[in-house]
């Protein structure tokens, strides 16, 4: 919806700038899109008034003058002879621009200077200077000013004073669809006159003149409707103007048009788009004398279901076969238009029309939405209709209709309406407390001012509880009859919302909600999120975020068992919901290799969604992605072009389940490869419990999304984390003894993991054994095939005093005996 500073001010007084109408409209619930400013004709030109002209003390031919432009006086020199104090001439403002004048090649920006010594605000205007030819104005050609009419009104724009629109604001607003009633230039108006409380102005409609009321003048004897289909058309009235001439609109129509994005096309088409945008109430014009003739010699308007296969050429020239939902306007031999979307070519307003028949009418939204929506017509009117119009208004803004044609087109009105209506227009009716409004809101308003209020948005009390001599509480509650153009107000709480907007929100205080004390349980858990989150982003790791719905395509390497499809999807690209977070990250890990970013480290926490025997779980998963260079900042050195590997993806597992307190769990590797995975390893709490899987994904699945690099995956199981994680904190003191270090290397069985290896020295149960941490792997020249030697830094420290040798090479003994029992390690020498 496209409307005009200029044009709103014609309905309502108001003197904000063009920030402000954004900043109020927006507190109102309006988006404002955009803002256009248009420099109309003759930009910074007022009718100024000339007040005194006197001798320029250092110049014979100059005078110095005196000149009101509206807003207080100011001086001027000027050369020219032929005016005299009293005159009203044009006046163009200091920074304002006149068009290059001959031999200038750069437009004439106004100054504020000195002439001769004698400052100058500004400049009076010949008609040269402004480009415009005075006899065409009705005004008398002579060198010096340009002399206007007494009636001039001193202080306006010179646009405006010769009618050509003068420069305007174009607001682009966002209408909601529970506003239909902004989808006009009053309804905006009106909320503004709510705020500031200034009048509304709406325009008259009863002066048109009418011919004589006679049985041969009247509405009635030209033109009949039949509804047929009053579940779809509740209202329908209709018009007749004869002897019309149908030309190109008067300036202030086509402009009023054009600068909100509407095409100008004739007087009469034109006026009934322009009633549309200022009531939005959609109209429509037929030509009287191509309505067919009923038999009583009359044209009859029908309000019928189309026939199923029946055919309609709408205005635009487009052919359409309609169904048996799809409403029709038709006389007594074929369709004339689609009810409330778009008029035929049969009837259409021409240049040899004479008399014109006015349709107004309410359509029952849904069927407009239907029948726009399956013929793929989208027009001005079926987004009003849409949006559900004003039963109320079809009537008048009929009649606002019939007087702007008479007004550009000519013509006479036949008496009276005919208005076929299925059911007497009966206005809501909602029940107000106020009470139930300061305790929503947390205000203290008093009962006036809540009336006041509801009062400025024109609804109306119809009842009031009696007030009791002994009972000092203000009477309610109280009934207001809604106005029938406010369809989104539907019961109390409605009621209480247009309080709250005209109040303005942001003076409501933030107040603690009632009964809100305590939390919610996912309080806790979103606080884990983040934690885990923030843990996440501190190793190094961006969070992506994919979509629930994914393909069953994208699934092709996982478990297909586990897939939730949809019954009704959108796409095929969102057809089952997500069993695994694994697919939307290789799609965003493939999305930035193509946008030329191979080095990619990311996390994603959400839910996911699996088929079982029960029916459908969900729960929340984890999942890291690893590929590419691991530290692509380096300027040099072996880490510059070092690639991410499995230990990176283990390491960054250890750091989180290390701070998230996790104990007793370990990795395992999996003898059986599937699914996303080449190879993986299994990720269990105390080996029973899997908390998860991490390893590399299958070549074949990194070529489908383009990855080139290895791509090491890890999806957990957050809830089963979160809910074992060990929250506590606690500290000990720096050790105050001296450690010792005894370094071993052994040769183990290629099949032999770090993890077996703290196993078996955890199962040793060596006093003083502090730490235990691989240093070297080593394959190669005296170690056997298939066999590898790792090389361990083992630390003993006592708690209470200094260890000798001797307890230190004790405690190691017992750790080398298990090692060899329980991985038949050959200890190295």
């Amino acid at each position: 919806m496209k409307v005009t500073l200029n044009g709103l001010r014609q309905y309502v007084d108001f003197d904000w700038s063009p920030e402000e109408v954004t900043e109020r409209l927006t507190m109102l619930g309006l988006e404002v899109e955009g803002v256009v400013r248009i420099a109309g004709d003759f930009e910074g030109v007022v009718v100024a008034q000339v007040i005194t002209r006197d001798k320029h003390p250092n110049a014979d031919k100059l005078s110095v003058c005196r000149v009101n432009d509206g807003k207080g006086e100011r001086q001027i020199v000027c050369g020219a002879q032929n005016f005299q104090a009293g005159d009203n001439v044009p006046l163009i403002l200091p920074g304002a621009t006149l068009p290059p004048r001959p031999g200038d090649k750069e437009p004439f920006t106004i100054k504020v200077g000195k002439i001769r010594g004698v400052e100058s605000h500004g400049m009076m205007c010949s008609a040269d200077e402004l480009g415009i030819d005075p006899e065409a104005l009705g005004l008398k050609r002579e060198d010096g000013l340009l002399i206007l009419g007494p009636d001039a009104t001193v202080g306006q724009a010179l646009a405006l004073h010769f009618g050509r629109g003068g420069s305007d604001v174009v607001f682009d607003l966002e209408v909601t669809p529970n506003r239909p009633d902004l989808n006009s230039i009053i309804g905006i108006a009106r909320e503004i006159a709510a705020i500031t409380g200034n009048a509304l102005r709406l325009p008259a409609v009863d002066r048109a003149p009418v011919l004589a009321a006679d049985a041969t003048n009247e509405a009635a004897s030209l033109v009949s409707v039949r509804v047929e289909a009053a579940d779809l058309c509740p209202r329908y009235t209709a018009r007749v103007i004869r002897g019309v001439r149908v030309g190109p609109s008067p300036e202030w129509l086509r402009t009023g048009l054009e600068r909100v994005g509407m095409r100008s096309i004739n007087n009469v088409v034109d006026v009934t788009n322009f009633v549309m945008l200022e009531t939005g109430q959609p109209l429509h014009a037929f030509d009287y004398g191509l309505v067919a003739k009923a038999d009583d010699g009359r044209p009859t308007i029908v309000v019928r279901r189309a026939a199923d296969g029946e055919k309609f050429i709408a205005l635009d020239g487009r052919e359409s076969v309609l169904a048996g939902g799809h409403l029709l306007i038709a006389d007594s031999a074929r369709g004339i238009a689609l009810a409330g979307v778009m008029g035929g070519q049969n009837t259409e307003i021409n240049d040899r029309t004479v008399d014109v028949l006015l349709e107004s009418a309410y359509f029952s939204p849904t069927s407009i939405r239907r029948t726009s929506k399956t013929l793929g017509i989208r027009t001005d009117s079926s987004y009003r209709f849409e949006r559900g119009a004003d039963i109320g208004i079809s009537e008048w803004a009929s009649r606002r209709a019939a007087h702007l044609i008479l007004e550009t087109a000519g013509g006479t009105l036949a008496a009276g309406v005919v208005d076929v209506c299925a059911e007497p227009i009966v206005p809501r009716q909602i029940v107000l407390r106020h009470a139930k409004v300061n305790a929503l809101l947390g205000l203290d308003l008093a009962a006036a001012e809540i009336e006041s209020f509801l009062g400025q948005l024109g609804l109306k009390i119809v009842n009031r509880r009696p007030r009791s001599l002994d009972d000092p509480a203000p009477p309610e509650p109280v009934t207001f009859q809604v106005p029938t153009y406010r369809v989104d107000l539907k019961q109390e709480v409605d009621l209480v919302e247009e309080v709250a907007r005209l109040y303005g929100v942001d003076r409501i205080p933030s107040t603690e909600p009632r009964h809100a004390k305590g939390g919610h349980a996912f309080d806790a858990r979103h606080d884990e999120f983040m934690e885990v989150r923030r843990l996440l982003a501190g190793l190094g790791l961006n969070e992506a975020q994919g979509q629930t719905l994914i393909s069953r395509a994208s699934m092709a390497g996982g478990d297909l068992a586990a897939v939730v499809p949809l019954l009704n999807p959108l796409s095929s690209d969102m057809d089952v919901m997500r069993p695994s977070l694994l697919p939307g990250l290789l799609d965003v890990m493939g999305r930035n290799l193509r946008q030329k970013n191979g080095d990619v480290a990311l996390f994603e926490l959400g839910r996911v969604f699996r088929a079982n025997a029960g029916g459908v779980s969900e729960g929340w998963r984890l999942a890291i992605a690893l590929t590419g260079a691991r530290s692509p900042a380096f300027w040099a050195g072996a880490e510059r072009d070092a690639r991410y590997e499995v230990a990176d993806l283990k390491g960054l597992i250890e750091e989180l389940f290390e701070h998230l307190g996790l104990k007793g769990w370990g990795f395992a590797r999996r003898v059986e490869s599937g699914g996303f995975f080449l190879e993986s390893a299994q990720i269990s709490l105390g080996g029973k419990l899997v908390l998860g899987e991490m390893g590399q994904l299958q070549p074949r699945l990194a070529k489908s999304h383009d990855l080139r690099d290895p791509v090491l995956l890890a999806e957990l199981d957050l809830d089963q984390i979160l809910a074992r994680r060990n929250a506590g904190r606690s500290f000990k003191a720096l050790p105050a003894f001296p450690a010792i270090r005894r370094d071993v290397a052994m040769v183990v069985p290629e099949s032999v993991t770090h993890e077996a290896v703290m196993q078996a020295v955890r199962q040793a149960k060596a006093p003083n054994l502090e730490a235990a941490e691989l240093f070297d792997v080593f394959r190669g020249k005296h170690v056997a095939e298939g066999h590898k030697s790792l090389a361990y830094a083992f630390t003993y420290r006592g708690a209470d005093r200094t260890l000798t040798d001797a307890e230190a090479g004790a405690a190691h003994e017992k750790v080398l005996a298990q090692l060899k029992q329980s991985l038949q390690a050959a200890i190295r020498e």
